[in-house]
């Protein structure tokens, strides 16, 4: 079996044939039977909702929820005799996963698993899913927001109210309709972003190898090279997740190519953009704004230079947060648990390859 990777839409394919790990529902979840056996599952935030949780419970699960930013100790005891970890903001290490012999499935509470030794769990036969479309929607009208609030200047302008200062000079404004949205990851939140610019007449060009010609047409979008998207765009949208193929891909080289007048959009991970060569790129004047909901590092640090320009919108990795994704994410995440204990596959499986390691999974499936 040939190891999965990520193309920039955030989308897991095999080898050559950029085919997703997908298993339809209808193939994988709630096979009547199939009956899971009593079962622990450690939550690591006690913000995730309770829809999930309760669908674990109505299985026969155990559930022990942790406060968000636990200690380590109070999380290494938890997971001692665990079969399944419903991880969100936590880091799971390969310490952490040793100390878990049950260990059987960790469910991302979201789509980003860069937190998670994937190594050691494929290693030790433990599956890694993550919550798929389940915030999506959330993520795309987030972006789509930060979009309007930078070029409209809102921010700005309410916090000069505040101040008692009444300035009504919003000349640097800037209108939607016919400029230029360049997408960069044309994957489940991508591909949302470029439709809801519809009511807007404006052009869409989107950067990704990886994305097939009918998937691009069908946003009403061309495609781009990402010098030439980061040239011509007005708007520059991120929507790839963190690998070693994309970390800095917009760096000090790519923003002296965007337009002076152009706003940096980042909702996806922070260590996609050289914060360092941002910060210059806006103090010199190489593009307009930026908006940014995630950081290299979290929670971002109080004197943090991007914190300190006008010009810079910054919000704390909340885009993928409503109460109805929050809701999604949660019961996605819980049957991501359920079908593993079960022997089946998640709907979308990290490291397929880890179906060939029985040492803690009977797995009911063919790994080919």
């Amino acid at each position: 079996m040939v190891a999965p990777s990520l193309n920039l839409s955030g989308q897991l394919h095999r080898g050559n044939d950029k085919s997703l790990h997908w298993i339809s529902r209808s193939e994988s979840l709630h096979k009547k039977d199939m009956n899971v056996s009593k079962f622990k599952v450690v939550v690591t935030d006690h913000i995730i909702r309770q829809d999930g949780l309760d669908l674990l419970r109505a299985e026969g699960g155990e559930v022990v929820v942790l406060r968000a930013h636990s200690p380590d100790e109070a999380l290494f005891e938890a997971v001692e005799d665990a079969d399944g970890m419903m991880a969100r903001s936590v880091t799971v290490t390969a310490r952490l996963l040793e100390l878990a012999p049950k260990l059987k499935v960790v469910s991302r509470h979201g789509v980003g698993y860069e937190n998670v030794d994937l190594q050691t769990c494929t290693r030790l036969g433990i599956a890694v899913s993550i919550s798929s479309d389940a915030n999506s929607q959330s993520v795309a009208e987030y972006a789509f927001a930060m979009m309007m609030a930078s070029a409209k200047n809102i921010v700005q302008s309410d916090r000069a109210v505040r101040a008692n200062v009444w300035a009504r000079d919003n000349s640097s404004a800037v209108e939607f309709h016919g400029q230029t949205l360049g997408i960069v990851g044309l994957g489940r939140i991508g591909s949302r972003l470029a439709r809801l610019r519809s009511g807007f007449e404006m052009t869409v060009l989107v950067y990704d190898p990886y994305a097939t010609d009918e998937a691009i047409e069908s946003c009403g979008a061309r495609r781009a090279e990402l010098d030439d998207l980061l040239e011509t765009a007005d708007f520059v949208s991120l929507h790839v997740p963190l690998t070693e193929e994309t970390r800095h891909i917009i760096g000090r080289d790519e923003l002296g190519r965007m337009k002076r007048s152009a706003i940096l959009v980042n909702t996806a991970r922070g260590g996609l953009i050289d914060e360092s060569a941002l910060v210059d790129a806006l103090n010199e004047g190489e593009i307009a704004r930026a908006a940014i909901d995630v950081f290299e590092e979290e929670p971002l640090a109080n004197d943090h230079p991007l914190t300190k320009l006008d010009p810079v919108i910054c919000t704390a990795h909340v885009a993928g947060q409503t109460q109805a994704s929050l809701v999604r994410t949660s019961i996605v995440a819980a049957e991501n648990i359920l079908a593993v204990l079960r022997g089946d596959a998640p709907e979308v499986l990290v490291n397929p390859e880890v179906l060939e390691n029985r040492n803690r999974v009977s797995w009911i499936i063919d790994p080919t």
